[in-house]
């Protein structure tokens, strides 16, 4: 029995291995992925995770409703 027996991945490991294939996926929105590996995807998530998240949602749909405002100078 000279099989080598890798070590199982603890949860901890899955899901921020998750986050970061999230975040990697073509077309995926980075942002939104970040904000999922940030809050959700723990292995021990605190307890207000959800509103932390959605705060953090809230937070950059605002900032991607309101496009960056472009100064006009006279010339």
């Amino acid at each position: 029995m000279d099989e080598k027996v890798e070590p199982r991945e603890t949860p901890g490991e899955f899901l921020v291995a998750l986050g970061e294939e999230l975040k990697a996926k073509q077309g995926a929105d980075t942002d939104l992925a970040g904000i999922l590996a940030t809050h959700i995807l723990k292995a021990a998530p605190a307890q207000n995770a959800v509103a932390q998240a959605k705060e953090a949602i809230v937070q950059l749909a605002s900032e991607r409703a309101s496009p960056p405002k472009v100064e006009v100078t006279d010339g």
